[in-house]
């Protein structure tokens, strides 16, 4: 999650300008679909990228793996780094980063190299997610602050489902060389678009004190350790590679050490105690429910089509229709946020998610990507009204206690974000698999009792091969192999199934304790929206 404007830029209201406005909201989308490429170009064709490099799956998988181990903590220091040196050094110094490393990236072949520019990348890109909602920001008058957040932050949300339109295309054109060339040529725009629509200045003032290297560090650490237990535990899987308990064992040290030493500092760089009060602990267990909700999508429905051997040119129209919900969704949250009903939004997202989750679990063998259209574009129009929603109500609670807990609230927002994310992918994958070899099992177990239908059913999957294959023995070898696949495609079918039943009830669950909370919070008199305190000590 990017850094927003500080109070001090928005004392004085400067006159509206209709021109500058459209030019902001242009750069704005520029910026947003650049980062969100960045993101999601790699992670939607790992398998073809995985050809281009001659790596396997696991190797592969550190190329997402490492660019999000560096980007989930980068917020932090680099909205430090804008309020102290100012926008233009940052904007400059990210955007001139992001090019020479994306230039870098088209001309790699090696892939441990190319992990270790996905890592600097990972770093490199934060900027942009700022930028995108600083130019936003700035394109509207100060009344509609929160809008412009929500509308700021929806363009980081487009990357997602058009990196799986335009990605076929650039994989014929250069296979990996192809995928960059689009983030040189989109990063290039950037550069021209930032040099002729400059962002209003801002007063600077002191963010970094000493110690702060040393909590970064251990932040960082901790965090990028995290990632990757998260990412490589279900591709090597957690049982079986004693590392990853190594690594989960040093992450845990480190933000340990880190929390130790930021609570005895008089100026931390995040304030902890803040972050453990009720509404922010609240606030995050929400994010966090809903990332793992929003897997739906990238876990169960792409996940169901990518194992029938559906490819992204295949999926071109769900994707697109996707990309239509995501936009619809935070449009239509606009309106019951301007009329200050900050948490409609979410509720009426999470009832979405439970009527497309609960239909979706209905799926067969013969379930493609047209009969998911419905379900999936109302699964992105549900992410966007929560994400807006969640969005709207955090920041209206920073405004509320004056912004001093601001850099403490882009920190926490950005790291659940790509944890809750992480967490939510690892955890249904992980689920996937197992259930998909408990019912292969139960499957095998059934054809088994039934040991009379067995040849029956060999011959029947043995019988297209009778005009390629003369000898019986491998005819029947091919139908029982058969035989064992259709098993399988059943065991993935049930599996995915059970995700989309279990994802159905955590947002039934999840909007329930929301209501909870809200009838509790009408009952005792309290406003949605209180100035913040922080903890005692």
């Amino acid at each position: 999650m990017p850094s927003l404007p500080h109070t001090p830029s928005m004392s004085a209201q400067p006159s509206f300008d209709a021109r500058r406005a459209a030019s902001c909201v242009t750069v704005s989308l520029l910026l947003g679909l650049t980062q969100g490429l960045a993101v999601n170009l790699v992670s939607a064709n790992l398998s073809a990228i995985q050809g281009s490099f001659g790596a396997t799956a696991v190797e592969a998988s550190w190329l997402v793996t490492a660019f999000t181990a560096t980007n989930v903590s980068s917020a932090l220091l680099l909205t430090k780094v804008r309020l102290q040196f100012g926008l233009h050094v940052f904007a400059n110094l990210g955007l001139g980063v992001f090019l020479v490393l994306s230039i870098f990236h088209m001309f790699n072949d090696q892939l441990y190299s190319a992990v270790l520019l996905r890592a600097a990348l990972g770093f490199a890109a934060a900027p942009l997610t700022s930028l995108a909602l600083l130019y936003m920001m700035e394109a509207w008058p100060l009344s509609m602050r929160s809008s412009a957040v929500v509308l700021g932050f929806g363009t980081l949300q487009l990357g997602a489902p058009l990196a799986r339109v335009v990605s076929e295309d650039l994989l014929q054109i250069g296979r990996w060389g192809g995928l960059q060339m689009l983030e040189v040529a989109l990063a290039l725009c950037c550069v021209a678009a930032l040099s002729m629509v400059r962002l209003r200045p801002v007063p600077l003032q002191p963010n970094f004190s000493r110690g702060d290297l040393l909590s970064f560090t251990l932040f960082s650490v901790a965090l990028a350790l995290f990632c990757v237990v998260l990412g490589q535990g279900r591709l090597l899987w957690w049982t079986d590679t004693p590392w990853l308990g190594v690594c989960l064992a040093a992450g845990t040290f480190c933000f340990g050490l880190y929390v130790l030493i930021e609570l005895n500092r008089n100026r931390p760089m995040l304030d902890l105690r803040w972050i453990a009060s009720p509404f922010m602990l609240r606030f995050l267990t929400a994010i966090l429910l809903y990332r793992i909700a929003l897997n739906e999508q990238a876990v169960g429905a792409i996940g169901l089509l990518t194992a029938f051997g559906l490819l992204n040119d295949q999926m071109h129209t769900l994707f697109l229709w996707v990309t239509f919900g995501t936009i619809l969704g935070f449009g239509l949250s606009l309106i019951p946020l301007s009329r200050k009903k900050l948490e409609w939004p979410g509720y009426i997202a999470l009832l979405l998610v439970i009527i497309a989750a609960w239909n979706d679990a209905g799926a067969t063998v013969q379930t493609r990507a047209h009969d998911l259209i419905a379900t999936q574009t109302m699964l992105a129009l549900a992410a966007s009204m929560f994400l807006a929603s969640a969005l709207a109500i955090g920041f209206a609670h920073v405004v509320a206690g004056g912004m001093k807990h601001f850099i403490s609230f882009v920190a926490v927002l950005s790291s659940s974000q790509v944890l809750g994310a992480l967490i939510g992918n690892t955890a249904l994958s992980s689920f996937v698999t197992v259930r998909q070899k408990m019912h292969f099992a139960h499957l095998a177990e059934s054809v088994a009792a039934f040991d009379a239908q067995v040849p029956a059913r060999i011959a029947q999957y043995a019988a297209p091969y009778g005009g390629l294959l003369n000898d019986a023995q491998l005819r029947a070898a091919q139908g029982a192999a058969a035989l064992s696949q259709a098993l399988q495609q059943q065991a993935t079918v049930q599996a995915y199934s059970d995700v989309f039943e279990l994802i159905a009830a955590l947002a039934a669950g999840t909007l329930l304790w929301l209501l909870v909370l809200n009838a509790l919070r009408r009952c005792t008199g309290q406003p949605l929206i209180a100035a913040s305190r922080p903890m005692a000590s």
